[in-house]
């Protein structure tokens, strides 16, 4: 199977959250990640590894909004090699404000530290997801995309929730044709909502969003073109694949399916409010119901911060996809 694996990601390394206040706690979103799911993709089969150097410039300034990606790659070059930045000032319009102040325009939390090579980082995991959607569209077999840092709570010109441009998005620019996205993390892909439409609709299979990251306004209105299912706190596997069947049983009509796949929603994950109770078997399971639909598939790496089970979940859902025995 081909999988494509960005090269740069390690240049993206925070320390800190302070997503929950202060003292911070010690950043979730680490390089391991991508190590631990390769490990357990290549335990199940065998891989067709595609590194990526490139960088997806042009494919993020049509996606996101053109000052936006431009604040995030001057920020970039002005950062001292272990400098963590954060917003210290949130207001809607800091254009005029210093630099290092604008980050407030485009983010409105704390726990999206960027260092110096943060972005290089995710303009490669852009290139990543834009590859592997290429790959797909002209050979139409089925790809792995290990984007590093993820990208489903970018909006169009914002940042958070660990991410910074919209990995799936990106590659629905290229497949563009009868293509949905479909995100089973543990959160809502509210940057993902931001760019649903008739031509690229996006399904999710989430935490309840308000009581969970990323904390929707009470006041928002959902976009038209998008189905989104909330999983009861507390939930086990039988109920989850319950849930999972009646979102892909909507996909009939569609010729490529981009699945943002999490697997912070296995119940040791660190990263979850209300417990979703999975275990890496289940996995099995969601790959082989995503093999049964008639759609070619590009999966693309969300969440999934316990380092220790990420192998097994990625071996598991590998060898469910693939037919194969664990």
């Amino acid at each position: 199977m081909h999988v494509f694996l960005p090269n740069k990601h390690t240049l993206h390394h925070p320390k800190q959250d302070y997503s929950d206040g202060i003292p911070p706690f010690k950043h979730l979103e680490v390089p391991e990640r991508v190590n631990a799911v390769l490990q357990g993709i290549k335990s199940a089969t065998d891989v067709d590894l595609v590194t990526v150097n490139e960088l997806a410039i042009n494919a993020v300034y049509n996606l996101h909004d053109r000052d936006y990606v431009d604040f995030l790659l001057a920020v970039s070059k002005i950062l001292k090699p272990e400098q963590e930045y954060i917003p210290a000032i949130f207001r809607d319009n800091l254009l005029k404000s210093p630099l290092l102040y604008r980050a407030g325009m485009y983010c409105k939390e704390i726990g999206t530290p960027i260092n110096k090579g943060s972005i290089e980082a995710a303009l490669n995991s852009a290139a990543v997801a834009e590859q592997a959607a290429s790959y797909l569209l002209t050979t139409g077999q089925d790809t792995i995309a290990l984007c590093r840092p993820p990208g489903h709570h970018a909006g169009k010109r914002r940042y958070g929730g660990y991410c910074f441009f919209n990995n799936a998005y990106i590659a629905a620019q290229t497949l563009k044709q009868q293509c949905a996205v479909v995100d089973i993390d543990y959160h809502l892909g509210d940057g993902s909502m931001e760019f649903a439409s008739a031509e690229i609709p996006y399904f999710s299979l989430h935490a309840d969003p308000w009581q969970n990251y990323p904390y929707l306004d009470s006041n928002i209105i959902l976009p038209e073109y998008a189905e989104l299912v909330t999983i009861p706190a507390g939930i086990k596997g039988e109920l989850y694949i319950n849930l999972f069947k009646t979102l892909l049983a909507k996909l009939n009509d569609f010729k490529y399916v981009i699945i943002s796949l999490g697997f912070d929603t296995l119940g040791t994950d660190h990263i979850q409010d209300e417990h979703i109770n999975l275990k890496p078997a289940d996995y099995y399971i969601i790959g082989q119901l995503l093999a049964q639909i008639s759609a070619k598939r590009l999966i693309v790496l969300e969440g999934g911060y316990d380092i220790l089970n990420l192998p097994a979940c990625a071996r598991y859902f590998i060898s469910g996809f693939l037919h194969k025995h664990v």
